[in-house]
């Protein structure tokens, strides 16, 4: 009697088991695109949110949590309320800033050193209750031109939370100029210029009216080209998205900045999964 080997028998649950992995992943492939918004907030380039999401150079400092787009400096964690691309600036609210409607004492704001951002000019930014031996007297940090900010925010009733009369005289108060602003360290060191609090407004609208008709929020200018000094943050530093090789990759290929971490996870799934099914064979 002739005996022919038999052809080994491929089971068949590990067949199911990855074709039932391989749709799971699949119908799971739409959820790795990049976030188109956060909190209601559009996020565009260069900021982003997922797997490989906007420019390596922001991420440290603007991402998404609980449905929330956060700020991370070394001062704190801030909201952030608004974005606005055609102009490149970015809204950060200050829980502890003051306002006319609400006065408290203030802590700093600072910026990272090195971040894509600096404070924009649209800010007033208002030091409240300073020390009159404090040096931005000496070294002529105040705008007098916009002292008129500093009497409208003395006439609101709430700065008696500060252990400020309303309505009394305004020379504690001084309105910091840009040129105070505009050069490193960007920082609102309150200790250090010995004032109690401050305001940011980057809408003034009727001066006599703070409360109702300016909006209050700290106004940042950031640079969607931004290079990290000495090529550091990774990515490629060239082309019309610095700082974001996959970002370039996808446009060379005509696809979308979106759909690129899924395009690659997927292929390194489907790899995955076709050399196990060889290896049964």
């Amino acid at each position: 009697m002739l005996f022919f080997p038999s052809r080994r028998a491929v089971p068949r649950w590990p067949i199911l088991s990855l074709i039932l992995v391989l749709h799971v992943l699949l119908d799971g492939a739409a959820a790795w695109t990049c976030e188109t918004s956060c909190g209601g907030i559009p996020l565009n380039y260069p900021f982003g949110y997922g797997w490989d999401c906007g420019s390596s150079s922001f991420q440290p400092y603007v991402n998404c949590s609980n449905n929330r787009l956060l700020f991370y400096t070394p001062t704190g964690t801030y909201n952030v309320q608004s974005i606005d691309y055609a102009n490149g600036i970015m809204i950060v609210v200050d829980p502890h800033m003051s306002s006319c409607s609400a006065m408290r004492l203030s802590g700093s704001f600072g910026l990272p050193v090195g971040a894509p951002f600096s404070f924009s000019s649209y800010n007033t930014i208002a030091l409240i209750g300073c020390s009159s031996t404090s040096i931005l007297y000496s070294k002529k940090s105040c705008d007098s031109s916009m002292h008129s900010v500093c009497d409208s925010l003395y006439g609101c009733s709430a700065i008696s939370q500060v252990g400020i009369v309303p309505n009394s005289a305004s020379s504690s108060c001084c309105i910091l100029s840009n040129s105070a602003l505009s050069n490193a360290p960007y920082q609102i060191d309150l200790p250090l210029l010995q004032c109690a609090t401050y305001s940011s407004i980057y809408r003034i609208g009727n001066i006599q009216d703070p409360e109702s008709s300016w909006l209050y929020g700290i106004a940042l200018k950031f640079d969607a080209g931004y290079s990290p000094p000495n090529n550091t943050g990774g990515g490629s530093g060239g082309g019309s998205h610095p700082y974001c090789y996959t970002c370039e990759v996808a446009e060379e290929a005509g696809a979308s900045v979106n759909s690129l971490p899924s395009m690659v996870k997927l292929a390194g799934i489907m790899i995955v999964l076709l050399e196990v099914f060889r290896s049964l064979l």
